[in-house]
């Protein structure tokens, strides 16, 4: 008891450290004049705002206080629907009410097993015509034929469950608009499924999606105006933990547009919106921690304010700090801007609070509703609405492509020279659908990269920008779609950090980029430029199309260019190593060229935004032109201008340059597909080999200088080589300059920097909690073997036939030969073990108007590799192969081998020598193309 009543005290201490309330001369539960809705439900669990939904704490349901104004003690509570009303859906969790707008109806969500899905309901305020709307069961779960769920891990849905349909509101044209995971991907960050914006019929048919994220959205509610106000989690580039916003749409889909603090540290979540009818500036929320339950504080938004702005806000938990986001407040509703209904803790329990803001900014707060066996959710003043203004729809569902309108690219951009952006680059965010074959340490379920791009990107295209900033173009409906704005040196001058869609059948327009949206403009006096012209189609890049991989499509280009000087038989030039050599999750050009070598924050090279949630103060700001990416990189400086004295040096082709331009741009992924093989992305060989190097390095003496223990260790990624053993650096940069061997002589007699030379993460570690960015270790990146400051030169292995220096290189070579045993996608034989991870296409990718061209080669081991490429035509695509070997075979199911989507069939059939004859046909479930025809010859491997 003694230690119960401590922490009461405690708490009380707390809550009066948070904000100061006063007694009311009259209580305020006199001001209400209306019943209140409200629920009684097991309190939000999980470890994320997102995944409550997946819990499983049964009991209460849905009630009406019907005379809130008397004293607590005549208060009555009448059941509209729990496990013991007349009509009843048994036990299990009720919640998620919403009001119809005459206060006769209510719509709810309702789970009634651990592991089930959430299904919408109605009911009667009076208890009575309740009707189920969605089953995910039968609507869009898939399903055996004897009608039993298939593993809840199956395609999109995640590992926690099943499907759920969440978050209905009413819409004033009757329709409803509710999240669900019908059309969802995966969380990049995670494993669950993910709810986004839907609309259906009153009765559940006719469901679509208006949105198009790959992350969840939550709380949709009317605006007076007719748009949707809801909260929206994204991460084009920026962290995964603090952006779940407020967002408006209509609710065709049109206009999604940020609201409030799309682009803020704190609060980290922007849940549980309602615009104030009486006072429409005003919204009310909960600003919420992500790594925790949608529980926070109460707050409201003057959008009359920057949007970006904390001075916007009003935190009724705690005035002094208005963004301040932890706490127990929830389900906040408006009866003015001034007196709030919401729930917050009550002892042990959540319960339905008043609280009322004075003139003087002090708070008064009374006790409503509480329970002592439950929690009581989401209260809503049980009174009529006006309905709000429905916009006419601009969509045409019938049409799988949208249009933009772009009237000057320059307007929000004052310092970039009218006329110096030639093109926009179209890019489409995928959102992953197939499970993880397992993470790494980058807070990622899928190895995408170091902690800088999320997803693999889909390059679709570009579209000419004319004289005067404009452009008209048409984009694919459907997709997670970002723009970047293009100089005539294919350098990304500025990128969109967030995501657009092109609705279906309409146009939508801006003015310019990053315009200021409460600016006012001149009405145009005559058509833009672009729009004097058809609406443009992206065509392919210098490079091509489609997915852009690190491994296969940049280090080619290194390995030509860079190589020899940079890792090669030359050395390693200016400390850098841009060989293939893999590395436990990448590779050593990848591991050097997106190193933090200064700050945490920015992946130095190439100028890219480290994604990391404990960096997040810097990236999920506002950037202005040419800070970002290639115009501020110094790789892209070298790749176009030839800077550092690589003018004459080397010549890349366009298609070459503009390559490493767009992965630059694209904030630096590895990996550009889903695809993966059986081991993933790990090497846990890689790691066993660095311990046994690190034992030979302190047998060797190397331990004087390199301190190998302590968090993170001081052996770096790219130290040895597992492409070509005999290159890596732990053996070249003691060993002498000779003929024998590939001696570099780099070691010095001098400690290793603190900061160390190569680092992705300058802690040892990933920050996930945000951190101040001067909390981060910085450091002025210097010439490390040369100059009084390396020390002098020390040679440890005055030949190849050292002692240590075999050993060392034994255990590369036996580390070697057993990852490529068993190998990842981006080494050989890898290809040969591929399993296609599929992205979500909301819309069928159309089948290519011009078929590509395939080829077939016989490989050093036998299998017969039928190559047709992942472009942005292609990709999303399913492919049936075919073979035979008569040149004019008929396809069939008879001669039918394979479906895939890799853009590669390998046959590893043990075919006799002769003649084969290979056909594709694409397939996007509803269409299917023309069979494209492809010969070769095969010789029988010997036995």
């Amino acid at each position: 008891m003694k230690k119960s009543r401590t922490f009461a005290i405690l708490a009380l201490a707390m809550l009066s450290m948070s904000a100061t309330f006063t007694q009311a001369a009259e209580p305020l539960r006199g001001k209400l004049d209306s019943p209140i809705l409200f629920t009684k439900r097991g309190n939000y669990r999980g470890i994320h705002i997102y995944d409550t939904c997946y819990q499983w704490h049964p009991g209460g349901g849905i009630y009406v206080l019907e005379n809130p104004a008397d004293p607590v003690e005549k208060h009555r509570i009448r059941a509209v629907i729990d496990e013991k009303s007349a009509n009843t859906l048994g036990k299990g969790m009720y919640f998620d009410p919403d009001l119809s707008y005459d206060a006769k109806k209510v719509l709810f969500c309702f789970k009634g097993e651990p592991k089930g899905s959430s299904s919408i309901y109605e009911i009667g305020i009076d208890g009575k015509g309740l009707r189920r709307i969605t089953n995910p069961r039968v609507d869009y779960l898939p399903c055996d034929k004897d009608g039993k769920i298939k593993s809840v891990y199956f395609g999109r849905h995640g590992s926690l469950g099943a499907a759920q349909d969440l978050t209905p509101a009413y819409l004033p044209n009757g329709k409803i608009v509710f999240t669900t995971m019908r059309h969802n991907g995966l969380v990049p960050c995670n494993n669950t499924g993910v709810a986004i914006l839907h609309v259906m019929d009153p009765d559940g048919k006719n469901t679509y999606p208006i949105s198009v994220n790959s992350e969840t959205e939550f709380d949709p509610s009317l605006m007076i105006d007719g748009r949707i106000l809801y909260g929206r989690w994204e991460y084009v580039d920026k962290t995964a933990l603090t952006i779940q916003s407020l967002w408006t749409v209509y609710p065709d889909g049109t206009m999604e547009t940020a609201l409030y603090a799309n682009n803020m540290v704190f609060p980290e979540a922007v849940l549980d919106s309602r615009q104030v009818f009486s006072d429409p500036s005003y919204i009310i929320s909960t600003f919420s921690k992500h790594n925790s339950t949608p529980r926070g504080t109460i707050a409201l938004i003057d959008t009359r304010m920057g949007k970006n702005d904390p001075k916007a806000v009003f935190n009724f938990s705690d005035p002094k700090r208005p963004t301040k986001d932890t706490g127990e407040a929830c389900d906040p509703y408006p009866i003015t801007k001034d007196l709030i209904l919401f729930s917050d803790r009550n002892g042990k329990r959540n319960a339905i609070f008043l609280i009322k803001r004075n003139k003087d900014n002090s708070l008064t707060r009374e006790l409503l509703v509480s329970d002592k066996d439950i929690d009581c959710h989401s209260p809503i003043l049980l009174k009529a609405r006006p309905l709000p203004n429905m916009r006419p729809s601009q969509v045409d569902r019938s049409k799988d492509y949208g249009f933009f309108v772009l009237q000057n690219v320059y307007e929000g951009m004052p310092k970039v020279p009218r006329g110096s952006i030639k093109h926009l680059r179209v890019v489409e965010e995928t959102s992953r659908i197939s499970k993880t074959p397992g993470g790494g340490p980058f807070n990622q379920t899928f190895t995408i990269s170091a902690a800088l791009a999320w997803t693999g990107k889909n390059y679709l295209g570009l579209v000419p920008v004319e004289k005067d900033g404009s452009a008209y173009f048409q984009v694919p409906a459907g997709k997670m779609i970002f723009l970047q704005a293009l100089d005539a040196e294919g350098r990304c001058v500025r990128s969109m950090r967030t995501f657009i869609q092109a609705a279906p059948g309409a146009t939508r327009g801006c003015v310019g980029c990053h315009e200021d949206k409460k600016a006012t403009f001149p009405p145009l006096k005559k058509l833009a430029m672009a729009q004097k012209k058809p609406a443009q189609n992206p065509t392919d890049e210098s490079w091509g199309s489609g997915p852009l991989d690190y491994p296969t499509m940049v280090q080619p280009v290194l390995d030509e260019h860079c190589v020899k000087c940079h890792g090669g038989e030359k050395g390693f030039a200016a400390g850098l190593d841009l060989t293939g050599g893999w590395t436990q999750y990448f590779n050593n050009s990848y591991e050097n060229l997106v190193s933090r070598r200064e700050v945490q924050y920015k992946s130095t090279l190439i100028a890219g935004v480290c994604s990391m949630n404990g960096t997040a103060h810097y990236s999920t700001k506002i950037f202005p032109a040419y800070e970002l990416g290639s115009p501020a990189a110094p790789l892209a400086k070298v790749i176009v201008d030839g800077a550092l004295g690589h003018k004459k040096r080397f010549k890349m082709t366009r298609a070459q340059r503009d390559i490493i331009l767009a992965w630059i741009d694209g904030n630096g992924p590895y990996h550009g597909t889903w695809n993966y093989t059986p081991r993933a992305f790990n090497l846990g060989e890689w790691a066993n080999a660095k311990n046994q190097l690190i034992a030979e390095m302190k047998a060797a003496g190397c331990s004087k200088c390199h301190t190998t223990t302590g968090r993170g260790g001081r052996f770096e990624p790219d130290w040895f080589n597992l492409e070509k053993p005999e290159h890596s650096r732990i053996l070249r940069a003691p060993l002498a300059r000779s003929k024998d061997g590939l001696g570099a002589a780099l070691c010095r007699d001098a400690k290793v920097d603190a900061f160390r030379r190569l680092r992705i993460f300058s802690t040892g570690r990933y920050e996930h909690a945000v951190k101040p960015l001067d909390s981060f270790p910085k450091q002025v990146w210097r010439k490390w073997d040369k100059g009084a400051s390396s020390g002098k030169p020390v040679v440890s292995f005055e030949n190849t036939k050292n002692a240590h220096y075999q050993k060392m290189l034994a255990i590369i070579t036996k580390c070697r030969a057993s990852v490529l045993a068993n190998p990842r996608l981006d080494m050989p034989g890898g290809e040969l073990l591929a399993i296609y991870g599929q992205h979500r296409n909301i819309y069928p990718v159309r089948i290519p108007k011009k078929l590509p061209k395939i080829t077939a080669e016989q490989l050093s081991g036998g299998e017969v590799a039928v190559r047709w490429g992942l472009t942005a035509r292609t990709w999303g695509l399913a492919v049936d192969v075919y073979r035979s070997d008569k040149p004019n075979f008929e396809i069939g199911e008879k001669t039918k081998i394979a479906r895939t989507e890799l853009g590669v069939y390998i046959d590893k059939t043990a075919l006799p020598t002769g003649e084969y004859h290979y056909a594709i046909v694409f397939d996007n479930t509803e269409k299917r193309s023309t069979p494209i025809k492809v010969s070769v010859k095969v010789t029988a491997a010997k036995k």
